[in-house]
């Protein structure tokens, strides 16, 4: 592991000041401002390459739960018209879900003595056999590719202040940079939903069709839910992803500074 010229502080102050210029680029374009600085060369040329880098995410979080429900799949980008898809390349089929069982039994018996990882396993095991033989499954792929985002976001932001970060400063960095970033994209995004009437129409006008997006198809599908509802939901679901890294820290900070000799300040 290389050593961190850079305390974690530091590294979490230049990721978040970069993330918020960067993001305030995305909230211009949202509500239609026109401050050139956030949203012409580079500030805007970097927003936009983090978009896509959200877009990757969250294609890659539907198709893992597409074949989480035995459904083969691929993720894309979609150049025509913007974002990108998840495309089965088949319906259900039962040999898929026969091997993600078998994963989690071979899981269950591997991390024998870890009772949190058996656990969170057999959450998932629950949420598979759940929902895989009613169209409810087809909610939770759906859900998982705003999810996922929120997810990873965490994961990058508990890489750095838990110091899982080997190769340097730049990268521990660029972890703070796109955590941060990824989390106040997408609740500058669900903000523009509820507050930007012509934002909410073009999201529910998306791929040229009509309440095609994910949160359009939530909504849609419980029908307890608005679609206010499901953004607030997506809202409070990346809040927790934001602040559960640092709680963790907040328990776990001797354990890092002793193990891993990386200092807060």
């Amino acid at each position: 592991m290389k050593p961190h010229k850079l305390s974690i502080f530091k590294t979490m102050m230049l990721g978040v000041s970069l993330a918020i210029i960067v993001t305030l680029s995305f909230y211009a374009y949202i509500f239609d401002k026109n401050w050139f600085l956030l949203t012409g060369f580079p500030v805007g040329w970097i927003s936009a390459s983090m978009s896509y880098m959200i877009v990757f995410f969250h294609e890659i979080g539907h198709t893992i739960f597409m074949w989480f429900y035995g459904y083969p799949a691929i993720p894309t980008f979609d150049f025509k018209h913007g974002g990108g898809m998840s495309w089965p390349l088949f319906g259900q089929q039962i040999i898929i879900l026969i091997i993600i069982w078998s994963i989690m039994g071979y899981g269950l018996w591997l991390f024998k003595g870890y009772l949190g990882l058996q656990i969170a396993i057999a959450l998932l095991f629950l949420l598979n056999i759940g929902f895989a033989f009613n169209d409810y499954h087809k909610s939770v792929f759906t859900a998982m590719g705003h999810i996922s985002e929120s997810l990873i976001a965490s994961f990058f932001l508990y890489r750095v202040l838990f110091n899982l970060v080997p190769r340097g400063d730049l990268e521990r960095f660029l972890n703070a940079f796109f955590g941060f970033g990824i989390i106040f994209h997408s609740l500058i995004e669900c903000y523009g939903l509820l507050k930007n009437e012509a934002f909410r129409l073009v999201y529910y006008q998306q791929k040229g069709s009509h309440g095609f997006g994910d949160l359009d198809k939530l909504s849609s599908d419980i029908s307890i839910l608005s679609f206010s509802s499901v953004v607030l939901i997506l809202m409070v679901i990346n809040i927790l992803c934001l602040t559960i890294p640092f709680v963790l820290y907040y328990l776990r900070k001797d354990y890092v500074v002793d193990n891993f000799n990386s200092k807060w300040f």
